[in-house]
């Protein structure tokens, strides 16, 4: 650069500015200077690493892979654990350096890329709590289908805008096999379908935002005639109820299944029975009870005095749901501490300990091979329990003959605490207030038959009928 010998009071100006914005990149310079990573750890020789990113508030693992030419690409690995990360990051490395050897574009995100920073943000919005787990669970699932849907595609850019055009008739055809899915009689319903495209949307109106899409998308959501919809989580049959129970007291020491396979681990089909008992007994919505922790249960004893003089030990548990759920905290008052005392010592011979306060009730706790598994420690999926109930009913179709009339859930035994408590003569208001509803949803959803108006004879039998099911009742006196 040349400077004139003369120079005049504007090119000393336009020099005096140059040398200011020459300090300032200089300064900026400086600070880049500063550490990128944290907790880094090198991988394949120096080609590859995983480290934590100081410039982000999540506690996340990112990859980086270095391509040659001074050139890298990062990507989240979705996850705060170091073992986990690392072998996600080889997975990638090996999918990364398959797609370069075939000639493949680098630096453009694919569908999954965009899916995991997707997935990534909402788990963001689950930690600030303005997303709930279980919810961000069910988009999760939602956007599993999304992704194979798509797995034509390489990146959004190439989605077309009648893209869900043959969605619904995909959905329930090569996507659905009965053979593969036994807890499901039939394909999913329009109310499914409507919701995994509701969650599509949000992934596709996200990377709207972030500028990796820009087509105007069409929806084929599907109108529902609710007046023909089948009644969704029927409440038990009281018969059927007590065939159920009836048939867990065995079905928890086979050592096979009805199929002629050896079970691997009896421990949760006993805890899954008295989870069942405890979801009748107290109300509660499954993610509800798969939150509690043993702090936030209060057993309280309650002695008995028959009319012969014969005492008997019944207990009351008090129940605080978890903020984190559908209805936040509120305070559930029922007999099931029974239940949880039965569950209490099952993990106590199991563990060799009493559970702590701060630990889960319904808490995985691995099988013999698998004590140092990262989910040990961690409450039970409800997809997981939802298995060994659907395992339940098919060994009771298979080993009785029984198969239901109804199309029974987990959700059923709600429906069941709540019947049967109205039934009972509870007020409505009462019930709603145990289980988190409104009195509309009350009075749309559920029988209000006033047994205590009826006979006393026929009470007492009802009565008795409910506790030999494993109901408890005394709390109604």
């Amino acid at each position: 650069m040349e400077f004139p010998k003369n120079p005049t009071e504007e090119q000393l100006a336009e020099l005096e500015k140059y040398l200011l914005s020459q300090k300032v990149g200089s300064k900026n310079s400086s600070n880049s200077a500063e550490p990128y990573y944290q907790d880094k750890v090198e991988l394949l020789s120096k080609k590859l690493i995983i480290f934590r990113h100081k410039q982000k508030k999540n506690n996340g693992w990112y990859v980086r892979f270095y391509l040659g030419n001074r050139k890298y690409k990062t990507l989240s690995l979705r996850t705060t654990e170091q073992k986990t990360a690392t072998e996600r990051a080889l997975d990638k490395w090996r999918t990364l350096q398959n797609h370069m050897d075939a000639g493949g574009e680098i630096f453009s995100c694919t569908i999954e890329e965009d899916l995991d920073a997707y997935l990534w943000y909402l788990n963001d919005l689950v930690k600030t709590q303005q997303l709930k787990k279980h919810t961000l669970q069910a988009k999760t699932s939602s956007l599993k289908k999304l992704s194979l849907y798509l797995s034509s595609f390489n990146k959004l850019t190439e989605v077309p805008p009648l893209v869900f055009e043959e969605y619904v008739i995909w959905r329930r055809t090569k996507n659905w096999d009965k053979s593969k899915h036994i807890s499901k009689s039939k394909p999913p319903t329009d109310q499914t379908i409507n919701k995994e495209l509701v969650d599509f949307k949000g992934f596709l109106d996200w990377a709207k935002k972030k500028r990796k899409y820009q087509q105007e998308i069409e929806y084929p959501f599907i109108k529902i005639d609710w007046k023909k919809s089948i009644e969704k989580n029927p409440s038990f049959e009281l018969e059927d109820w007590m065939t159920i129970v009836l048939y867990l007291r065995t079905w928890v020491l086979k050592q096979k299944n009805s199929r002629g396979e050896q079970r691997k681990n009896l421990f949760y089909r006993k805890i899954f029975s008295e989870y069942l008992k405890v979801l009748a007994n107290s109300g509660l919505r499954s993610h509800e009870a798969l939150l509690l922790r043993w702090s936030d249960i209060q057993i309280k004893k309650k002695t008995e005095i028959s009319k012969s003089g014969k005492e008997s030990d019944r207990f009351i548990v008090h129940i605080e749901t978890s903020p984190d759920t559908k209805t936040g905290r509120r305070l559930v008052i029922c007999p099931a501490g029974v239940y949880f005392k039965r569950i209490r010592d099952l993990y106590k011979s199991n563990l060799g300990s009493t559970p702590k306060s701060s630990d889960f009730i319904f808490m995985n706790v691995g099988t013999v091979h698998s004590r140092a598994d990262h989910f040990v420690g961690q409450a039970l999926t409800d997809g997981f329990l939802r298995r060994l109930w659907y395992e339940l009913l098919e060994d009771l179709k298979i080993d009785k003959g029984v198969e239901f009339d109804h199309h029974y859930t987990l959700y059923s035994a709600r429906a069941f605490f709540i019947n049967q408590r109205l039934e009972m003569g509870v007020p409505p208001a009462i019930v709603a207030e145990l289980v988190g509803h409104s009195i509309k949803t009350m009075e749309r959803y559920y029988k209000n038959i006033r047994l205590k108006q009826l006979e006393p004879t026929l009470v007492q039998m009802r009565r008795k009928q409910l506790e030999d099911a494993e109901f408890q009742t005394f709390d109604l006196d």
